[in-house]
């Protein structure tokens, strides 16, 4: 009679608890479809240097014993294959590029909104507010120079300083810098000359200094690279790719000129990835302080993060344009680029 007793009280109990553990379980996998699903492989088109990219994956897929791989791609050219890929995506993450491109992405439904842990060691003004992009770090424009051949054929004039200094005749030919057709970066110059100085007198600046252009490059960082070389004397692109090249033993110094642009580097999570659960864990990794250090040890960026170490370039006494926004006038920038692109490149060819 007694042990009928006990039965019948675990029933009761099991009654009462089975439901409660069902929609416990339930509420765990509530919205991890995407988690059950993921295949083997998380696959991220980057869009910064590819050292800082390699590192990132390379570091996430040992701490997590998974698959990652990665391409990269110039912003605008990420751009492009992500919107072509929309209906059938290929990738799971973008990493890098512009914010303005990543905004327009999101608009265009081709990325997707999640939230992660690290954001909240983030400031919101770094957050979109659909939850889509997350800034990493912060892009400063910069004028670099190769020391090297300007001791040895310019030494008999100032180093440029301003925009302005950059239209010298002595500098015709000299000057590289990437094509707002492909480069987020050189996107964010033209916009930024623009909002600088009023589109009438911003692109009679960039037709002046497109007669200076030796050369256009895809991406921000190659043109760095050809003036760390000596092929050039100056680039204009984000201090980070510059401050790579001379960590690598070339003679390139930087001058953040007066008012310079500047954009925001984000993560952002593509929608309808087979990926989507790796993906959001790799973006807060991505978030990470440990993630920032390594950006700051190969870029020396500036992170997003207070508790991350600091860059070597201290750009506290910079005169950066804080009154220029990277998202402000988005709707003009595929007219801005087709503009440049019949107007200026063109013409430069």
């Amino acid at each position: 009679m007694k042990s009928k007793k006990m039965l019948i009280s675990i029933l009761f109990i099991l009654v009462l608890i089975l439901p409660l553990l069902y929609f416990k379980i339930s509420d765990n996998f509530k919205n991890k479809d995407d988690c059950m699903q993921d295949t083997d492989e998380l696959k991220i088109i980057g869009s910064y240097h590819e050292d800082m990219i390699k590192s990132l994956v390379e570091v996430y897929a040992k701490e997590n014993n998974c698959k990652v791989s990665y391409v990269r791609m110039p912003t605008q050219v990420a751009q492009k294959r992500l919107i072509a890929e929309k209906d059938k995506p290929v990738y799971d993450v973008w990493i890098g590029g512009t914010v303005d491109a990543h905004e327009l992405l999101k608009l265009e439904g081709v990325l997707k909104a999640c939230t992660t842990k690290e954001e909240k060691n983030i400031s919101s003004r770094y957050l979109d507010k659909d939850g889509v992009w997350k800034a990493q770090y912060i892009e400063v424009l910069s004028i670099g120079i190769n020391v090297e051949k300007w001791e040895k054929n310019f030494s008999n004039i100032d180093m440029p300083k301003t925009l302005e200094d950059l239209l010298n005749p002595a500098y015709k030919g000299e000057i590289i810098m990437p094509n707002p057709m492909t480069s987020g970066t050189g996107y964010t110059f033209i916009a930024s000359v623009l909002e600088k100085y009023g589109e009438e007198k911003g692109w009679d600046y960039l037709e002046k200094l497109n007669n200076q252009i030796g050369q256009y490059t895809d991406s921000g960082y190659t043109a760095s690279e050809r003036v760390g070389f000596g092929e050039y004397l100056i680039c204009l692109n984000f201090l980070s790719d510059q401050q790579l090249i001379k960590s690598l033993g070339y003679p390139l110094e930087s001058i953040v000129y007066d008012k310079a642009g500047w954009s925001a580097v984000p993560v952002s999570l593509v929608k309808g990835g087979a990926n989507a659960c790796r993906g959001k864990d790799f973006i807060n990794f991505c978030l990470s302080k440990e993630a920032g250090d390594i950006l700051v040890g190969l870029g020396d960026v500036m992170t997003v993060r207070d508790d991350c170490i600091k860059p070597r370039y201290n750009l506290s006494n910079t005169d950066i344009n804080t009154e220029f926004s990277p998202l402000s006038n988005i709707d003009k920038k595929e007219e801005r680029v087709k503009r440049f692109s019949t107007i200026l490149f063109l013409l430069h060819l």
